[in-house]
């Protein structure tokens, strides 16, 4: 099949975008979750490629059904995991960024993602008061590595050098119980094994308790080993717990530690001018990351890494390439882990540039108190809630009397698993503390109140049948 001509061209692109717009318009009516089971999707798929196409306007005729075994991410009952229903705008511009497909990589390769790039971060970087040097980066788990790789040069150069037998002692990373997984994984990719991190005590909700670190680190100091870095959470997954950072910072100062504040879900928060004291600690880090893909409502993916250790930066990761034209700016392959990107940095850009901050601002902001008014519906109905949030996860269990502690985590699991089977709402369930909750995360440009107060009413209706049977089935997904 030949490429299709400019003209075609055009009359697909309406096609794609009024299919788009359709689907924004008429996603309260659609499942929230897919209904196919996942083996017929897969089954739809197979075998569909070979040596000849079957034409662009038959490919373009085949996106409604791609459209049909999607997740509705921005239906405004999907309140799953930290995934962001998109912001239009921004969604647009990436079929510009991939249209033009300029690389991130060197500014001669892509000037004008350059600049929207070095606009975007000089923004972020003013909002927050934090002066550093930054980088857009395929998601937090990618910032985590790169942060990580960082801390490695700065305070260890000879293990760069010479591997870990140069160290006298072990490095310590610190997490706490809470954490999440990338942690555990960027420590395996830069070479320093599961053994080297160490789970600290949390509270109830999932914050790290900062006496246990004080201890741990005391601890590890009289053995010989060395306390390294401290990973501090802005809204854990699984709860939005925020971990306590002006203590933490202050522990890294008495201990020479590093600080990364993982801010990857409740960053955003932090550039609210009224929730700002809540956030000062994040200003002391040595780095920190931010998804603009959760919070900022901007499309997959884009993760800010930002660091006060510019100076750092391109001894870290520089190398020679003769190939690459010499420009006078240090150049973003010089600056971190991709040498190939996406310019992320323009989509965003673009989708602040046309709504403004004001428009995400007030997003988050009712994303907030739609938690916290679901979590006052859930307790008025019954429900136990997980006390002190503050971001938009809103946790909660429904607990019939005298039902012990493994039933009672099986009937949270078959409350979600209930409820999004049937496809009006997409929620998860989350362990905290050894006890299985039902977890409701808000970022979502289009919930309202109705949608809360119907989901209110869902769950209580689902919890209540399903308290009646004395086997609830087991299975649900998990956040």
């Amino acid at each position: 099949m030949p490429l299709s001509s400019l003209e075609n061209l055009r009359r697909a692109g309406h096609r794609i975008v009024d299919l788009i717009v359709d689907y924004w318009e008429g996603v309260e009516r659609r499942r929230v979750a897919p209904g196919q089971p996942l083996e017929s999707v897969f089954a739809r798929f197979a075998q569909t490629l070979s040596d000849e196409g079957v034409g662009l306007d038959g490919a373009v005729a085949e996106l409604r059904e791609v459209l049909d075994a999607s997740m509705a991410m921005s239906h405004p009952l999907y309140l799953g995991l930290v995934n962001s229903s998109p912001l239009p705008e921004a969604a647009l511009a990436d079929l510009v960024v991939s249209a033009v497909d300029n690389n991130g990589g060197a500014s001669h390769q892509g000037p004008a993602n350059a600049a929207a790039e070095r606009e975007l971060l000089r923004w972020l970087s003013d909002r927050l008061g934090y002066a550093g040097e930054g980088l857009v980066l395929p998601g937090g788990s990618y910032a985590m590595v790169q942060a990580l790789y960082l801390a490695k040069a700065v305070h260890f150069p000879q293990w760069l050098q010479r591997g870990p037998q140069a160290l006298a002692g072990a490095p310590r990373i610190y997490t706490s119980a809470a954490t999440h997984f990338s942690v555990a994984r960027a420590a395996k990719v830069i070479g320093l094994g599961e053994s080297g991190l160490a789970a600290v005590p949390c509270t109830a909700r999932g914050a790290m308790c900062a006496a246990a670190l004080a201890a741990r680190m005391r601890e590890d100091r009289v053995a010989g080993h060395h306390p390294w870095v401290v990973v501090a959470t802005v809204g854990s997954t699984g709860t939005g717990a925020i971990d306590p950072l002006d203590e933490l910072a202050e522990l890294c100062d008495t201990f020479g530690a590093w600080l990364h504040v993982d801010a990857c879900y409740g960053g955003a928060a932090a550039l609210i001018a009224d929730r700002r004291p809540r956030f000062q600690g994040m200003l002391r880090a040595d780095s920190l990351c931010i998804d603009l893909h959760k919070w900022f409502f901007m499309p997959l993916t884009a993760g800010v890494l930002l660091t006060r250790h510019a100076d750092s930066v391109r001894e870290a990761f520089d190398v020679a390439a003769s190939y690459i034209p010499a420009t006078a700016l240090v150049e973003a392959y010089c600056r971190g882990l991709p040498t190939s990107r996406r310019a992320s940095g323009l989509a965003a850009w673009f989708g602040l540039r046309s709504v403004g901050w004001q428009t995400i601002e007030e997003a988050i902001e009712r994303n907030i108190r739609l938690t916290r008014r679901l979590e006052q519906l859930l307790q008025q109905r019954g429900f136990r809630v997980m006390a002190d949030g503050e971001l938009s996860i809103a946790c909660a269990r429904w607990e019939p009397p005298g039902w012990e502690a493994t039933r009672l985590d099986a009937l949270q699991q078959a409350i979600a698993a209930d409820i999004c089977r049937g496809g009006a709402a997409w929620f998860a369930t989350t362990s905290q503390a050894d006890e299985v909750w039902l977890r409701f995360n808000l970022v979502n440009l289009h919930t309202r109140d109705e949608h809360i107060e119907r989901l209110a009413e869902l769950v209580l209706c689902t919890a209540q049948r399903l308290s009646a049977d004395s086997q609830p089935p087991v299975t649900a997904p998990t956040g």
